[in-house]
């Protein structure tokens, strides 16, 4: 072989070797980027799928999976097992039912999952003890009917440690479910944090305790927020028909929670004649929450006209601020009965035709000052449930507006019934 012609074939070799080295890397870099492949678990009712049943898909299911459940009704309760994994049915809760009837537990547990990418989505629940069991979890549950589940009501939550939880339970429908006691459609206590987001929340009841509708009592460890649900015709034998949120321990500090754009009306609370307030609408205890932007209407405070606040009541110490809300046409116990050394500021909201008073207790003359109105909103449909205000309504043009949970008008301007100043102290005094 010739000098040349071997230095042809070493610089030949080199660069192939050069090659193979650079590809080496490349795979091993691509082994090491490559991102963990999730798989969908499909379950049909009939059997066919990946799983037989929703929990063979879910005890088959890795983290990050997807368990997909296709139209039918599946009778078995439910168990996430600690998984971060995201149960949801293919075309919706009209059509895709969990109902743990007979089974006397409840419908489904996620228990032990720290993600909010844990979730139960498009799924209809029914059934069980209570429809969701939330335990030392923050799971994401969204777009779900959760009907006819008691004793422990709709969705439950608690937790058993000493870290907050921040569950996620947003756009569900929550009907027609029942506490023995507290919270019918939804009660979170203990180390709950909850987002509870643009949920329907009708016709459950909490026959002898707090939170027809909604009921949270937490420790002060961050901020709950409620907002732009529709609470209606709930009941609660004690406090709160439509919401009670209450902290655990008493202050400092007060607990923080934000409570905004909610449609509050028509739910009851029966009272105790303990305090004299009842809290028919929305009912806040130790709490510096933000009460802003809610239409709180028609809610009755009270077994007897002597147990007092129809639409919101406050209790305890606490600084809350109530502001730019619609607080109107309570049926009995006054607009706003405020009780044991609280101190909220009432502000910018407009009040009207409330059985009882506007204001009861240390608020009994908060309608009078602070940019605060008596008006009648002019609602667009109230007996037809419409909530919304014409366009011609103080609510659009106070100072302060758009009171009220909907920022725009919902009708046409209608007519004005003027009312003299006289009128009105008669009426009010």
């Amino acid at each position: 072989m010739s000098l040349w012609f071997g230095t042809i074939v070493a610089g030949e070799m080199e660069l192939r070797m050069s090659a193979f080295r650079v590809a080496v890397i490349v795979a091993a870099g691509l082994i090491v980027s490559s991102p963990t492949f999730s798989r969908t678990w499909h379950v049909l009712n009939d059997g066919s799928g990946d799983a037989p049943t929703i929990q063979a898909g879910i005890d088959s299911a890795a983290a990050g999976d997807t368990v997909l459940v296709h139209p039918g009704t599946y009778l078995e309760v439910i168990n996430y097992l600690g998984k971060t994994i995201v149960l949801r049915s293919l075309a919706g809760p009209e059509v895709t039912t969990i109902d743990a009837t007979g089974r006397n537990t409840w419908a489904v547990l996620i228990q032990g999952v720290g993600s909010r990418e844990a979730a139960l989505e498009g799924m209809r629940i029914t059934g069980g003890k209570a429809g969701v069991f939330i335990h030392t979890s923050q799971p994401s549950i969204r777009g779900n009917i959760i009907v006819g589940n008691e004793p422990d009501g709709g969705i439950l939550g608690s937790a058993a440690n000493f870290s907050p939880w921040f569950p996620l339970i947003q756009g569900n429908t929550i009907i027609n479910n029942r506490s023995s006691n507290l919270g019918g459609g939804i009660q979170l206590l203990q180390r709950m944090v909850p987002d509870i987001l643009d949920n329907y929340v009708a016709d459950n009841e909490a026959v002898d305790g707090d939170g027809g509708g909604i009921y949270v009592r937490s420790f002060p460890e961050g901020l709950i927020t409620i907002r732009g649900n529709t609470v209606v015709r709930n009941k609660a034998g004690d406090h709160g028909g439509g919401i009670y949120v209450a902290m655990i321990n008493s202050p400092p500090p007060a607990l923080q929670a934000e409570i905004s754009w909610n449609l509050i009306a028509n739910n009851v609370a029966h009272g105790s004649d303990v305090t004299g307030v009842s809290g028919g609408g929305l009912h806040l205890i130790e709490t510096d929450a933000w009460v802003h932007h809610n239409t709180i209407v028609g809610n009755e405070g009270g077994a007897t006209p002597g147990t007092l606040g129809g639409d919101i009541g406050v209790e305890r110490i606490g600084s809350p601020i109530i502001e730019k809300n619609i607080i109107a046409f309570t049926t009995q116990g006054g607009g706003v009965n405020c009780v044991g050394g609280t101190t909220p500021t009432v502000r910018d909201n407009l009040a009207w035709e409330n059985a009882g008073g506007h204001g009861v207790g240390q608020c009994s003359g908060w309608w009078q000052s602070n940019g605060n109105v008596i008006d009648n909103p002019y609602f667009c449909d109230m007996p037809g449930g419409d909530y919304r205000v014409a366009s011609n309504s103080g609510v659009m043009t106070h100072p302060a507006g758009p009171l009220g949970a909907f920022s725009t008008p919902g009708c046409g301007p209608v007519a004005v019934q003027l009312s003299t100043w006289g009128s009105l102290k008669a009426r009010y005094h």
